[in-house]
């Protein structure tokens, strides 16, 4: 859940505090799995529109997304079927997010399901690029991206202003994949 710029910063002690946790714990699919455990509970609780404790929860859940590739490397198992996993978990772990606040308040479930929907496109047209161009891609400004998705509305949901949140998430997702479609299509188009 850590936005992409802000990364390169805490990469550092991310990786310290792996190298630690991984001499007692060096299965970086229990973190993997422990996430979307947190990420569940985050999406029941925000269905019981309990928004402070459910941000709470999102934030554990981020924690375990952030340590389990570290903890894969420095324990030398970092493998395509466990970032795989991690991939497919971590959109999971979204929808629980999107589909808790959307029941929890009928009147946000139109705008849950469509900054759910467009979240997604955000990874999937990033994976689909990948795919067709050999793992390579352009970057471009790219404000949506997940960790930076999910850190806006944790503030929001902290804030107890889930809708805000949704709306700022909704269209920072928007924004990214608007800028992905039109630099990915470009730039396949260019390989052809």
């Amino acid at each position: 859940m850590v936005p992409e710029g802000l990364r390169d910063r805490v990469e550092p002690y991310i990786e310290r505090a792996a190298s630690s946790i991984s001499r007692l714990l060096p299965y970086p699919n229990l973190f993997t799995l422990s996430g979307l455990v947190f990420g569940a509970l985050s999406g029941y609780v925000l269905m019981l529109r309990l928004y402070q404790l459910g941000a709470l929860l999102l934030l554990i859940s981020g924690a375990f997304d952030a340590i389990d590739g570290a903890v894969a490397r420095v324990s030398n198992k970092v493998t395509k079927a466990g970032a795989f996993l991690d991939s497919n978990l971590d959109r999971l772990v979204e929808l629980f997010i999107y589909l808790g606040i959307g029941i929890g308040s009928s009147g946000l479930f139109a705008l849950s399901f469509v900054t759910f929907g467009v979240s997604i496109m955000v990874s999937y047209s990033r994976a689909r690029a990948e795919g067709l161009s050999s793992g390579e891609r352009p970057k471009g400004i790219e404000l949506g991206e997940r960790g930076v998705r999910l850190a806006v509305l944790f503030v929001f949901l902290l804030l107890g202003l889930p809708e805000i949140g949704l709306i700022l998430v909704f269209l920072l997702a928007l924004e990214t994949f608007m800028e992905r479609l039109i630099i990915y299509y470009r730039y396949l188009r260019a390989m052809a």
